[in-house]
């Protein structure tokens, strides 16, 4: 579901700014958008659910189903009431912002109508936030009893109703503007059906439970006080996406360079979570089993062999990235209302973020080192002074350089987190290394060139037979993107079984690591 759920984003993001273009009207909406995102993130699938879980797992573990119950019932119904709360502050806070102030996004021809525009979206989308972040509250009580059918199928609905709504509003006979508050109600209808459709689910497992009030219960408190320290880790890594939109939106004077960041993000995580976030997911385990026995020789090995391994991936996805960023963005996205000079930038931004991925992709597997032995406030540290250091130079950059320039500063904050964090580990923890890191990058740094010079090669060839933009969407596909990564791919793996075989034997020794059966599960 996860990856039917990609394919649908790609295909609800070409409709959608197919319809709507990179104007002001997709620049309002994705900023309104973004909102509901921050708490379905911080709180929905991040902070909630990590306090959330532990205490689900203890209480039926103890009481059995009905125990678990009542304390989904009331978690639930203390949750509700918060986001109730917040929907109204909210719409106080939306109600109370200057009308000059909402109009800088639309600058310099359309402020007036990006502020006509935002408001109302804001209203729209804030409450949003109840049934996505209670729909993960309901997807998490149905993990712990190992049903994971439909907390997968959620974002799938959430897509297919934006997908539907993007259809239904294009046959409107009403302008740009009008449409977009339209979607927002489809956005809103979707999230209540994703909700909804958890309550089979919770029926099944038993806990389905009229919510309650009930401020004193102790597993309540419990998931209220492992939540505050979490939000505040988790609130920087989005406070930086949510900073990097607004300075997009109102400091860029082009309007709509937020859908432009947008989009080739879009580009950038499809790679950065099947490579880095599945990886450092993966590898985390074993990094902590080894930590918490202490096992300091076998925990340095193993972690250079992830790190090695993790950029053995990343490397050669980043040339492919680059080499392939303008058929991507031209398959993809170019059509209707995004038109071809829209596309030029978001190449370049695409090309321009591809050179941050070996560092996100790094940086799931230093955090998780650091996290193995304990170490969990170097990289909040890092962060933060990172998520301030980026503001600020990204606030300077965005009037003159625009979008090329704050994805500049994107690539050197990954860039350099990566590095401070590998510093930690080299000088402040003391790991020296075993070697293999440097052989490793060198060889598959070679082994990338002739993977991006295929890749190239491919392309180009595929241009001259065809022609640009002479295609459908699918034989540009099979074309364009298809022929050109088969042939980088395999060109990639001849060329490290040339320059350093060892690398794609050794490196995947440590994933068929196992603990001995006479150790501890």
């Amino acid at each position: 579901w996860t990856l039917v759920s990609r394919v649908l984003g790609l295909v609800r993001d070409r409709l959608m700014f197919g319809e709507f273009g990179r104007g002001f009207e997709s620049g309002a909406f994705l900023l309104a958008w973004m909102i509901p995102n921050l708490f379905r993130r911080l709180f929905g699938e991040g902070a909630l659910v990590a306090s959330f879980v532990p205490v689900l797992t203890r209480r039926m573990e103890r009481e059995g189903t009905d125990g678990a119950r009542r304390t989904f019932g009331k978690v639930f119904g203390a949750i509700l009431i918060l986001l109730v709360g917040l929907t109204l502050l909210g719409w106080v806070l939306v109600a109370l912002l200057p009308e000059e102030l909402l109009a800088e996004g639309g600058l310099p021809d359309h402020g007036e109508e990006y502020a006509g525009l935002l408001r109302p979206l804001l209203y729209i989308l804030l409450p949003y936030v109840l049934p996505i972040c209670l729909m993960a509250l309901a997807a998490a009580a149905q993990n712990v009893t190992g049903r994971f059918a439909l907390p997968s199928m959620a974002p799938v609905v959430l897509n297919l109703f934006w997908i539907g709504g993007v259809l239904y509003v294009s046959g409107m006979e009403a302008s740009l503007a009008e449409r977009a508050l339209a979607l927002a109600g489809f956005l809103v209808v979707g999230g209540l059906f994703q909700l909804l459709l958890q309550l089979p689910g919770l029926k099944a497992s038993g806990l389905l439970a009229r919510p309650r009030l009930d401020l004193a219960d102790p597993d309540l408190r419990e998931v209220g006080a492992g939540m505050v320290p979490m939000v505040l880790g988790l609130s920087i890594a989005q406070l930086n996406v949510l900073m990097t939109y607004l300075i997009a939106a109102f400091l860029v004077p082009k309007v709509g360079a937020n859908g432009i960041l947008f989009l080739a993000n879009r580009l950038l995580d499809f790679p950065h979570a099947l490579l880095g976030v599945a990886f450092g997911t993966a590898v985390f385990p074993l990094l902590s089993l080894l930590g918490e026995r202490g096992e300091r020789e076998e925990l340095e090995c193993t972690f250079d062999r992830a790190l090695a391994f993790s950029l053995f991936l990343a490397l050669p996805a980043a040339v492919g990235l680059f080499v392939l960023a303008a058929p991507l963005v031209e398959v993809l996205f170019v059509h209707g209302r995004f038109t071809a000079e829209d596309g030029v930038e978001t190449t370049k931004v695409v090309k321009t973020f591809a050179f941050a991925l070996p560092g996100l992709v790094g940086v799931q597997v230093l955090a998780r080192a650091h996290y193995a032995v304990g170490n969990r406030t170097t990289p909040v540290r890092i962060s933060v002074g990172l998520f301030f250091a980026s503001v600020i130079v990204s606030a300077l950059v965005a009037p003159t350089l625009g979008t090329f320039g704050l994805a500049l500063v994107s690539v050197a904050s990954a860039l350099l987190n990566s590095s401070l964090l590998f510093w930690s580990i080299r000088m402040r923890m003391g790991w020296k290394g075993t070697g293999v890191l440097p052989r490793s990058m060198l060889s598959t740094l070679l082994a990338s060139i002739p993977t991006g010079l295929a890749a190239w090669g491919a392309l180009h060839w595929a241009r001259e037979a065809f022609g640009p933009g002479k295609t459908g969407f699918f034989l540009g596909f099979a074309v364009y993107l298809l022929f050109p990564s088969l042939v980088g791919l395999l060109a990639f793996f001849l060329s490290i079984q040339l320059v350093g075989g060892e690398v794609g034997r050794g490196l995947l020794s440590f994933r068929r690591h196992k603990p001995n059966q006479d150790e501890p599960q």
